[in-house]
């Protein structure tokens, strides 16, 4: 069972008993306690649970946050296919920027074996997953924290960018359509300017329920963006119209 498979047994356990054990888990799971350990503080980076003592317990307060996480962790299929295929553009060298999201968290996944390459992020979960890799140079973003993006944002995190000239920017969206791409905060959709500005090539990754949602504020025109990397399942009718806008489209 590998880390993705054992996250997804965790989430189906803490959705029937609400609280799990790490003793219990590494136990039935035949798995040392730490590597139990580590899943659950990927849970809760994510917010789906709360770390306790031996354990750790479901975010049920947090309801609508963590069934947007659950229903991201029951999508692995589709977003490994998505992370595989972005990590493959990337090459030694190269100076890469993630931005926070599910999608993104799953490239840098990819990346934990990786050499030779810059990774720059304000996303938390992406510096915990890579921070142990001395072969690759992570470079984290300031700025103030906000727990549920998960994330630094604000105008340190603009002016810090824009010190940095970026190979490939990967970019996790909530919303898009044959407009654009959108964003539910003025923080996030700054951070995202910033990025547009100093990347030579900008990749957008989601999955296609993320297609023909609405958010509150407009980020760009589709035509401002290089490529969009998504699944099989992506609606046909945005594809191309994304097409006729001049768009690199990856179906994977």
């Amino acid at each position: 069972m590998n880390s993705r498979e054992r996250r997804h047994f965790l989430l189906q356990e803490l959705q029937k008993a609400k609280a799990v054990y790490v003793r219990e888990l590494a136990q039935r799971l035949a798995v040392s306690d730490m590597t139990i350990r580590r899943d659950l503080h990927r849970l809760a980076d994510m917010n789906i649970v709360t770390l306790v003592h031996g354990g750790a317990v479901l975010n049920e307060g947090t309801a609508a946050l963590a069934n947007v996480s659950a229903r991201s962790l029951r999508m692995t299929k589709e977003k490994n296919a998505i992370a595989e295929f972005c990590a493959g553009l990337i090459k030694e060298g190269n100076a890469i920027y993630l931005d926070t999201g599910s999608t993104n968290i799953e490239i840098a996944e990819e990346l934990k074996n990786r050499q030779n390459i810059a990774v720059l992020s304000h996303s938390l979960p992406i510096h915990n997953i890579l921070s142990a890799n001395d072969k690759l140079q992570l470079i984290a973003m300031p700025g103030f924290y906000r727990s549920s993006p998960h994330g630094f944002f604000g105008d340190l995190t603009c002016r810090m960018i824009k010190n940095f000239r970026i190979d490939i920017a990967f970019l996790g969206i909530c919303s898009i359509d044959a407009s654009g791409i959108m964003s539910p905060d003025f923080d996030d959709q700054a951070v995202k300017l910033a990025l547009l500005e100093r990347a030579n090539k900008k990749v957008v990754v989601f999955d296609h329920t993320k297609i023909n949602h609405l958010s509150f504020i407009q980020v760009c025109a589709l035509k401002d963006i290089d490529m969009l990397v998504t699944d099989k399942q992506a609606d046909k009718d945005f594809l191309t119209a994304a097409q006729k806008q001049g768009v690199e489209i990856v179906q994977v």
